[in-house]
């Protein structure tokens, strides 16, 4: 299996694949063509990578919390 940040293809499948387990609103690709906007890009997955550290770091207070009572 292909890292999903080897081509840009690769992170697209994996985030229309993301976002269709979410529920609600189906995801599908067209035939819309767009520019690449790598700034987009960078701010994305900036917010990805920060929103996911906050989300383990409340995790692990969570668990350490449950060990020590």
């Amino acid at each position: 299996m292909a890292n999903i940040f080897d081509e840009p293809r690769e992170l697209k499948k994996w985030a229309i694949k993301l976002a269709n387990a979410c529920g609600g609103q189906q995801v599908s690709t067209s035939p819309i063509l767009t520019k690449l906007n790598t700034k987009r890009i960078g701010e994305l997955l900036d917010e990805f990578v920060k929103d996911h550290n906050e989300n383990t770091i409340k995790i692990a207070n969570e668990l350490s919390k449950l060990e020590e009572e």
